[in-house]
């Protein structure tokens, strides 16, 4: 190879790895489009491992990605894996009321593109955990709508910055009991975050509001600091 040729590939692989050391996320409270801030709403599915959840949530996997015409162009969260039965609290006097479904989701990633929460194209991390609160209004037993809460929370890659992901409205709009999922809703994943999946819900999740921390790290003194300070 010449060798002339050789450094420009190298120092472009130095240039975009020093790119990536310093996609840093920027402090600072983010709100969705409908709140008069800069965040895209989005789309969300949720798949199940058979036809009308029979599983009550096991290995349920949660997937939503910002939407303007487009799915994903801004931000993700994908592959929380739900690992116990949802909890169920029903409210409904014969046959009319609310049933109150709660999830919680572990593991999987975030992204968030091109905007001021980053410092770069794109800053990326691990989810903790997801908790989605799903509650279902029935009339005569019959589902007439549905309302969701999510709250996640992450960390940043190579930060100690954390991710507040809080979504105070959503409106479920249809699963695969009553027909199939549209193409502009997220893939359903399964637990190795493969779009194999085939049954499922999904919905529109709007008033977003995302906080960025990054704690600063208390500098421990010295003893012979603190013996300086006290004399």
């Amino acid at each position: 190879m010449n060798r002339g040729f050789q450094s420009v590939l190298i120092a472009a692989a130095l240039a975009a790895l020093a790119a990536t050391a310093f996609a840093n996320p920027v402090v600072g409270t983010y709100r969705s489009t409908d709140l008069g801030g800069a965040l895209f709403t989005g789309h969300a599915s949720q798949s199940w491992t058979a036809a009308a959840n029979a599983a009550n949530g096991v290995g349920d996997v949660y997937h939503a990605l910002s939407w303007n015409g487009a799915l994903g162009t801004q931000w993700g969260l994908s592959c929380g894996v739900q690992g116990a039965p949802q909890l169920v609290q029903d409210n409904r006097v014969a046959g009319t009321g609310t049933v109150v479904y709660t999830n919680s989701f572990g593991g999987g990633r975030f992204y968030f593109n091109n905007g001021p929460w980053c410092t770069s194209a794109q800053c990326a991390g691990n989810i903790s955990q997801t908790v989605e609160v799903v509650t279902v209004q029935y009339v005569s037993n019959i589902p007439a709508a549905s309302v969701i809460n999510i709250n996640t929370s992450g960390v940043f890659d190579n930060s100690n910055c954390n991710l507040t992901f809080a979504i105070g409205n959503g409106v479920g709009l249809g699963d695969t009991d009553g027909g199939p999922k549209p193409a502009t809703y997220p893939d359903f994943l399964d637990t190795s975050c493969n779009p194999t999946r085939t049954f499922g819900s999904w919905g529109d999740i709007i008033t977003i509001t995302a906080r960025v921390d990054c704690p600063v790290p208390v500098k421990q003194s010295t003893w012979g600091a603190l013996k300086a300070t006290y004399r």
